[in-house]
């Protein structure tokens, strides 16, 4: 297997926030695959070995995707029979959801929203072949000072949910880009408390996880959203603290299909072996996470991404993640289809129109189900 790193340019200029940027977001989307939307082939057969070769794009390895994380630290793709070259560091999940839809790569995984978003766009030939995360592996950091400042005002860490959201109010907050799921859990959050997402805080945008980080350290914006084990490092390195934790927070939204594995049917009607094959690792690492020992986290450890990161923020992420995987698999439930329309649609100015037989095909993942 062969994993790729590269990464896109960000911007952390304030745009303003209107439902029109995620429909935008997906036309660009749209307007760049149409040139390229009929390379559905077949993918580039067989290695030497006999295994099956495949591409697939995914965002910067976080326990959003940790399913996916375990498939390559247990080398899970290989042991299937696949030759899979993994391209990691796409910043923004749009820019996954046209990977695919050019061809360049076979299968995305990405959070959901920007799939759902697509789809509604016209590019129906996209298609689920399933959810890898139910939950929502995702938090609120702040720095020192500004927790420091909310302590005076009676609101600590410890304080009810609502009176810590409700704190949050004239706060700089950075976040994925409008029409990203972070995006959107961002402004759910903030709503389900009473906070107007476009009024009563700053969300600021930025595709780059790295620069959200050295913002809110630095004090130009008070805190970011992001998942874990990112949202730990201010408390690990004793500059911030966690202040939301979204799998525990915000349980209306649950459960829900936060994050999907995605192809054209073009490509799985001529592939249906290797998508069989890729959601038999996905099954494997689920497999794997309803018991994480202490030897799979050290094995996550080990991977490039993960290695050099500090320690007491790996392990304080691994241990508020693990917890969302509980019960899950690929398969992904209409309740978790309503769930994240639910989401998408707070920020579309025209609702989703389509439902869940119309862009999820599960043939591959029950055909991987282990008897």
């Amino acid at each position: 297997m062969v994993i790729r790193r590269f990464l896109f340019a960000s911007t952390a200029r304030r745009t303003p926030r209107t439902p029109l940027v995620a429909a935008l977001t997906a036309l660009v989307v749209v307007l760049a695959g149409c040139a390229n939307a009929d390379r559905g082939g077949s993918s580039q057969g067989a290695a030497e070995d006999g295994s099956l070769k495949v591409r697939i794009i995914s965002t910067t390895s976080t326990f959003t995707d940790l399913p996916t994380v375990v498939i390559l630290a247990r080398d899970y793709f290989a042991k299937v029979g696949l030759d899979a070259t993994v391209d990691h560091g796409a910043g923004n999940a749009s820019l996954i959801t046209q990977t695919v839809i050019s061809g360049d790569a076979e299968i995305g995984t990405s959070g959901t929203g920007a799939l759902y978003n697509a789809y509604a766009e016209g590019m129906t030939d996209l298609v689920s072949l399933g959810t890898t995360n139910p939950s929502i592996t995702f938090g609120l950091a702040l720095n020192q000072d500004t927790i420091d400042t909310l302590a005076e005002r009676g609101v600590t860490p410890k304080s009810p949910v609502r009176d810590r959201v409700r704190a949050l109010r004239g706060l700089d907050l950075a976040a994925s880009p409008q029409g990203s799921t972070g995006n959107s859990y961002l402004r759910r959050m903030l709503s389900e408390y009473g906070l107007d997402p476009d009024d009563d805080v700053t969300i600021v945008p930025n595709n780059d996880p790295t620069a959200q980080i050295a913002s809110t350290r630095q004090g130009r914006t008070d805190g970011f959203a992001q998942s874990f084990p990112r949202v730990n490092f201010p408390e690990s390195e004793s500059w911030g603290g966690l202040w939301l934790n979204w799998a525990v927070d915000l349980p209306k939204l649950l459960p829900l299909a936060s994050h999907d594995y995605y192809t054209t049917r073009a490509w799985l009607s001529k592939n249906p072996e290797v998508a069989k094959r890729v959601m038999e690792a996905m099954w494997l690492a689920h497999r794997d996470l309803q018991n994480p020992t202490a030897e799979l986290r050290e094995e996550v450890r080990k991977l490039p991404d993960f290695i050099d990161l500090n320690e007491d923020a790996f392990k304080a992420g691994w241990e508020l993640a693990v917890g969302a995987y509980k019960g899950a698999t690929p398969l992904t439930t209409k309740q978790m289809f309503d769930n994240q329309a639910s989401l998408v649609n707070a920020d579309r100015a025209k609702p989703l129109r389509f439902g869940f037989d119309d862009i999820y095909d599960l043939s591959a993942a029950k055909a991987a189900q282990p008897r």
